[in-house]
């Protein structure tokens, strides 16, 4: 199993963006993917992807009845639509697609003859750490908690995980989503520090603890880590937003910083 495919959102905080200025036409919309073969299709994912800058700007987990909502894409772009078995692996559907108001979009999984386990690279940490099965079973539960906007028993669901796996990355780093989402920052910013300590660097991450701290008005943290961000996905639209707000008011901070 490729534990990629366990990727935490990235939150947003209304009242930060809000002072950010609206992004010029962002939408969102809906799809659905139909397949004739026996790929499960709470297995997959959809991602949004802007070819010009080479970046994911979106990646959505699609649900048991094939349906799925991606939140940020633009109207006046185009992008290429991707369904993939986890982050990083070949697209087993790629299609340019216009986005625009009341697009609902419906794609198709090509026949295949044998269905295999996604190949995604494993990391010397978990071949070191194996997560026990009933960690990613609850993992795996948070997500359709999530997916129902049911934060508290996703959040449930995800300690339990770390309970039986304290060493499972992406757990920490959707636990920290959770907790951000229910207004508990301070608990996501640990999460999410829990998470890149565990390893490897990751602009989600890091985006996502920016976006954490920058809402604490921890304006010098949140710029570090929005800047690392940016080093490692230059083209990442969020990342980029997020490192212009926190270098706008990291100078006019006061107080002491926490070293990190």
């Amino acid at each position: 199993m490729s534990f990629n495919k366990f990727i935490p959102l990235l939150f947003f905080c209304g009242a930060l963006f809000a002072q950010m200025g609206p992004a010029t036409g962002e939408l969102s919309f809906s799809g659905e993917i139909q397949s004739n073969g026996s790929t499960p299709l709470n297995t997959l994912w959809v991602e949004l992807y802007d070819p010009r800058n080479h970046v994911v700007v979106e990646r959505t987990a699609v649900s048991s009845d094939g349906s799925f909502r991606l939140g940020h894409g633009s109207a006046d772009s185009s992008y290429t639509i991707r369904v993939v078995t986890a982050p990083g692996e070949t697209p087993l559907v790629e299609e340019p697609r216009p986005i625009g108001i009341g697009n609902s979009l419906v794609l198709h999984l090509p026949d295949q003859k044998t269905t295999q386990p996604p190949a995604g690279s494993v990391s010397l940490h978990q071949l070191q750490h194996p997560i026990p099965k009933q960690a990613i079973r609850a993992v795996m539960e948070s997500q359709r908690y999530s997916e129902a906007h049911d934060t508290e028993k996703a959040i449930a669901k995800l300690e339990q995980a770390i309970r039986i796996a304290p060493a499972f990355r992406e757990a920490h780093a959707n636990l920290g989503v959770q907790y951000a989402r229910a207004g508990r920052l301070d608990e996501a910013v640990g999460q999410f520090d829990a998470a890149l300590e565990i390893g490897p660097p990751d602009a989600l991450i890091y985006s996502n603890l920016a976006l954490a701290l920058l809402t604490l008005k921890q304006y010098k943290d949140g710029e570090e880590f929005a800047r690392k961000a940016v080093a490692l996905e230059p083209g990442n639209a969020t990342a980029q937003r997020l490192l212009r707000y926190a270098a706008a008011h990291s100078l006019g901070e006061h107080g002491s910083v926490t070293d990190r």
